[in-house]
């Protein structure tokens, strides 16, 4: 059995018209917090108080997720499906260009959502359910970047952060991907595609 980890990259213009396209790649990027948050969900029984797994969030400070007892539990949550207009979790982007390590707890530097310069408008996410496909099994998760900034940004850079609930009951943000990718150029109203796919093949 083999897990695997592809991505890619789709350029649009205003028009809807796909400017540039890059082929599937394979990401070799899980960092620390991927495996971390599986510990943590392997480990800890539902209706159980055990200890909390600790990671770094994408400030660079120990957190330890929340275990939870009873209904509090359904605090406890991966969450990378991240609404529109939020650069807090979610597939994430930016113009770093530091080689990814094990240990990277956030992107280099991300570009922040909004409509000033250097800004991207982050759309929602969306996602293709796990399915069998073809030998393979997939699950898609995809998300758009509106450049309405007035000037060309180019990405770097491509990962995903996870929300999780901390121990004391705050909302915090963990790198589980980062990529550096060959450099996308995004021109003013021009609208970025990134997409992940988490493949299993038996």
């Amino acid at each position: 059995m083999k897990l695997s980890l592809l991505y890619r990259c789709i350029v649009t213009d205003k028009n809807g018209k796909i400017v540039r396209r890059t082929r599937w790649r394979k990401s070799r990027s899980f960092v620390l917090q991927f495996l971390k948050f599986i510990e943590h969900e392997w480990t800890h029984a539902y209706d159980t108080d055990l200890l909390s797994t600790s990671l770094q969030n994408i400030s660079n400070a120990a957190v330890s997720l929340n275990n939870g007892t009873g209904a509090s539990a359904a605090i406890r949550r991966f969450c990378i499906f991240a609404p529109v207009n939020t650069s807090a979790y979610g597939i994430v982007v930016g113009t770093g260009t530091t080689p990814p390590t094990n240990s990277d707890y956030a992107l280099a530097t991300i570009i922040a959502h909004g409509v000033g310069a250097g800004q991207l408008n982050y759309g929602a996410s969306s996602y293709t359910g796990a399915a069998v496909v073809g030998s393979n099994v997939d699950f898609i998760l995809t998300r758009t970047f509106y450049n309405g900034s007035g000037a060309n940004i180019t990405v770097n850079e491509i990962g995903i952060y996870a929300e999780s609930m901390s121990t004391a009951g705050v909302a915090e943000a963990f790198c589980v991907i980062r990529d550096v990718i060959t450099a996308v150029a995004v021109a003013n109203t021009q609208t970025l595609t990134v997409q992940y796919t988490l493949r299993t093949t038996v």
